[in-house]
Parts: structure tokens; sequence; C-alpha cells
């Protein structure tokens, strides 16, 4: 059962691969990026840097809202080319796919490498913030002076 298809449909097929593979591109590079902020940061927890920590999580959490929302544009078209090839995947489409996945793993790794770097560095604060406390024994430091008269006459 073989069907001819018009230009006007494999002009729409086409279409929708280029945009499906621009897309996977884009988020290729966002995961890339998002790697080298993942790799700063490590860089910037080890050296205690808190000023360089704070812009690479603020440039992390940029990157991780767009990547969400490339995501979006991501699963419907993937629905739409799916339905269109009747479950038949391009393979460069397929490439793309198992790159970001990769990507995906080894943003994960990095992260949580990243979390319990940053975990033993705010462990070692605390304790260092510890020790810099004076020590508080319990007792009242004005216990040992020596007490003069309790009662004040106030009569006149």
């Amino acid at each position: 059962m073989t069907t001819t298809l018009t230009k006007e449909e494999v002009g729409r097929r086409v279409a929708l691969i280029r945009r499906l593979k621009e897309t996977l591109s884009q988020q290729r590079e966002k995961f890339r990026s998002y790697l080298k902020v993942l790799d700063a940061e490590k860089l910037s927890i080890e050296g205690q840097a808190a000023d360089s920590l704070k812009v690479q999580v603020e440039l992390e959490e940029e990157l991780v809202v767009d990547i969400h929302a490339i995501q979006k544009v991501i699963d419907p078209l993937e629905a739409v080319l799916h339905q269109a090839y009747h479950g038949q995947d391009d393979n460069e489409v397929a490439d793309l796919r198992s790159t970001l996945e990769t990507l995906k793993v080894q943003v994960q790794e990095k992260s949580k490498e990243n979390r319990g770097l940053l975990s033993r560095s705010m462990a070692e604060l605390d304790g260092e913030i510890v020790r810099l406390r004076p020590q508080i024994r319990g007792h009242n430091p004005y216990a040992g002076l020596r007490a003069s008269s309790s009662l004040v006459d106030i009569t006149t």
C-alpha cells in the first residue's frame, strides 16, 4: 500500500524536520553552555569565590529556564514528526536526540558533584564559624565579682 505525497505535504514534512533539527541543535548548545557554567561553578566552589558563584548560579537559572522553554517546543514537534512518519525517525534527529540525552546525563552528574562540593564547603564554613564564636560556659561572667549592697535606701 504505497501512498504518494503531494509536493505540499513533502514541503510540510521537510519544514517540520528542519524546525525540529534547529530546535534540537539549540537545546544541545544550551546544554553545552550549562556544562561550561557547571565547570566554572566547581572552580568557584573550590576557590571559595562567593561573588563569582552567585553570578554563575544566576546564569545557571537562566539556562534552566531556556532549556525548559525549548523542551516545550521539542515535545510537540516530535509528536507531529512521529505521527507524520508513522514511527520512523530521521537519522539526524535520532543522533541529535541521543546527543541531548548524553548531555543531560553529564549535566546531572556535574550538578550532583557541585552540590556535594558546595555541601562540604558549607559544612567547613559552619565548623569555622562555630570555632570563632566565643565559648559560653553556662555561667554568669559577673558571678565572680564581689557583691556590694543589694538594697538602696531611698527614704529621706
